[in-house]
């Protein structure tokens, strides 16, 4: 999924039917090739490690 995700306004999430994968905030002037790519890598990283990918719940993120 792309787009507004409260309270992320600007996200893209992929799920696996049983949790969320991978959770990601749009950059700044980001395209949607680029999440795309991202989205790609992390749910890579999450099937390679088993752990998920989250940029939601980071205390420091700054991306809107």
């Amino acid at each position: 999924m792309i787009g507004a995700i409260e309270p992320v306004r600007n996200a893209a999430v992929a799920y696996d039917g049983k949790q969320a994968v991978a959770m990601l905030r749009y950059r700044p002037d980001e395209s949607i090739t680029s999440i795309l790519k991202r989205l790609d890598t992390a749910i890579a990283t999450a099937q390679a490690s088993g752990e998920r990918v989250d940029e939601w719940n980071q205390p420091d993120a700054k991306w809107t």
